[in-house]
């Protein structure tokens, strides 16, 4: 008796999968694994996000390909969103050195895209309002479950970078409480430039190299 299956598309591609798969160990299984971006495969880092489409009609919106189990008809489109460079935290964040860092800060125009496309239901922008007046506390309390998939971001067509600033005001609060020194961004490009060096295999051995020395090789 044959397995039973499901079919869904992904990119408008018909892939075939078990039931009970995620998108990403469907697409894995198909081998086609290197079309979706992944990272730690549990709902955490957004590397994997998607829009989905049901065949049922039910409304679709974004989701993470790690988490979302297949379903026989739905359409699934991957979000790539373009990488920004984190800057530097402050050793306590204020709003000039904020606005220094981000000065896209003031110009949110309060459509509410952004909280509406947060797969972890945020309130970005009210938090980016809270950034404006300097509640860090609040803002920080805020983006405690962002798993920067840079949703927020993609739809805005006012380039406020919302999650980004999130991120740079909970790592600027920690600096403040623990004076921990930044890395210096020379240091963080060439971790990066080691990390993905090489093929999908060799990207492995190197992570587990870094995940073990804490460091790359000099």
């Amino acid at each position: 008796m044959q397995d039973p299956t499901v079919q869904f598309k992904y990119a408008g591609e018909l892939v075939t999968a078990r039931p009970g798969d995620t998108l990403l160990s469907a697409l894995w299984a198909a081998g086609k694994g290197e079309s979706m971006q992944a990272g730690c495969g549990g709902g955490v880092c957004g590397a994997c996000t998607v829009s989905v489409r049901f065949a049922d009609g039910r409304p679709g919106g974004t989701d993470l390909g790690c988490m979302r189990l297949v379903e026989e008809g739905m359409e699934v489109f991957p979000c790539p969103v373009e990488p920004a460079p984190a800057k530097t935290p402050a050793s306590g964040p204020a709003p000039e050195t904020l606005r220094a860092s981000y000065p896209t800060l003031d110009r949110c125009t309060q459509c509410r895209s952004c909280t509406a496309a947060c797969p972890m239901t945020i309130p970005v922008m009210d938090s980016v309002l809270r950034m404006q007046r300097g509640e860090w506390q609040a803002v920080a309390e805020d983006f405690t479950t962002c798993i920067h998939c840079g949703l927020c971001r993609m739809v805005c067509e006012d380039k406020v970078q919302p999650h980004n600033m999130g991120l740079w005001v909970r790592r600027s609060l920690a600096l403040a409480e623990e004076e921990i020194p930044p890395v210096a961004a020379d240091v963080e490009a060439r971790e990066w430039d080691w990390l993905l060096a090489g093929d999908s295999g060799e990207r492995l051995r190197r992570a587990e190299v870094f995940r073990r020395e804490g460091r790359v090789p000099a």
